[in-house]
């Protein structure tokens, strides 16, 4: 109905919203900036998302974010006041899990930062270390010089930026002289949004390392559907039915539209929503992709519109039932 028009929700009649929305079975939400801020929920976010859910449609939790374990990520969820189940929680780790258990990955994998992550990944067998190899700053030139590398190490996994040190890019620049050794990261969204502020993430990192080696990494996290695990293979989603929540248009708009979900923007405050527009008026089709069908400044706005399907569902169900009584009645006569 709305695909990739940038389309405001504010400004349309409630009743064409309710309309749209009546045809979604799943929302898949993001978290930084979408849900919460750190380590508080953002206004409404919980009473919209748990009204989803009371709607009886999927509700997904799908974050690149890998600071926590999933478990904890979950932990975190319910905390804030989500109602959400564990299996509903997803992070990237379950994504590059997947990816190295397909190609049969035996060797260690260096991990940039992203402590959850790499608990997640020992969890699941696989042998994740963080860089222990500090140099000294006197002698920076010299100790990356003498470097000794771990033959061993076959992956390097870019998770976070924030923490991150000099002396590990430089260990990780110097692994992937190798071209046997893969280089992979969680996003490639530059930063995130912290109120006025803005930190970097992980692709910024990744975007570093990428013109030192000359080597473009895999993405594992969104807009990578192999986030999403089995559940868009096994048909247990159905893409046109689902919808994607999301302020990134590189993670989540991207995402929605490699999936075939529709998709929602949410929130200005990271520039997002200037940049589509740009890529709107532009036309240029392999842009498009980014741009997102919807756009509510907070996911809090969304609140107003499920009130209205509820109150739509209603209205049809007493007008079934009187059309039914009425069919039963000429029968009687």
């Amino acid at each position: 109905m709305f695909k990739r028009s940038l389309s405001h929700l504010d400004k349309l009649p409630k009743s064409k919203v309710a309309e749209w929305l009546g045809g979604i079975d799943t929302v898949i939400c993001s978290t930084d900036g979408v849900l919460w801020q750190e380590n508080n929920p953002i206004k409404g976010s919980v009473e919209a998302f748990n009204t989803i859910k009371a709607k009886g449609k999927r509700s997904l939790i799908v974050t690149n974010a890998c600071c926590l374990t999933n478990s904890e990520l979950f932990q975190k969820a319910k905390c804030l006041g989500f109602n959400v189940k564990e299996q509903e929680v997803l992070n990237s780790a379950g994504a590059v899990s997947s990816y190295l258990t397909d190609r049969k990955f035996k060797k260690k994998l260096l991990v940039l930062c992203g402590d959850g992550i790499r608990k997640d990944l020992q969890k699941d067998g696989f042998c994740a270390m963080a860089n222990d190899q500090r140099p000294d700053d006197r002698n920076r030139l010299e100790w990356v010089k003498n470097l000794v590398l771990d033959p061993d190490v076959g992956a390097v996994l870019v998770a976070r930026a924030d923490g991150m040190e000099t002396n590990q890019m430089l260990v990780a620049c110097n692994y992937l002289q190798n071209p046997k050794v893969l280089f992979l990261t969680t996003s490639m969204d530059g930063f995130q949004t912290l109120g006025n502020t803005r930190v970097p993430d992980a692709g910024t990192v990744a975007a570093a390392i990428e013109v030192i080696v000359q080597r473009k990494p895999t993405v594992l996290g969104k807009p990578n559907p192999r986030i999403l695990g089995k559940l868009l293979e096994s048909g247990e989603i159905k893409p046109e039915k689902t919808l994607m929540i999301g302020n990134s248009l590189k993670s989540d708009i991207a995402f929605a539209s490699i999936c075939g979900f529709q998709s929602l923007l949410v929130g200005c405050d990271n520039g997002a929503y200037d940049e589509a527009e740009k890529i709107k008026n532009e036309g240029d089709e392999k842009m498009m992709k980014f741009v997102p069908d919807t756009f509510l400044a907070s996911f809090s706005s969304f609140m107003k519109f499920l009130c209205t399907e509820v109150k739509a569902g209603n209205e049809k169900d007493k007008k079934d039932q009187e059309t039914k009584s009425g069919s039963v009645k000429q029968q009687i006569k």
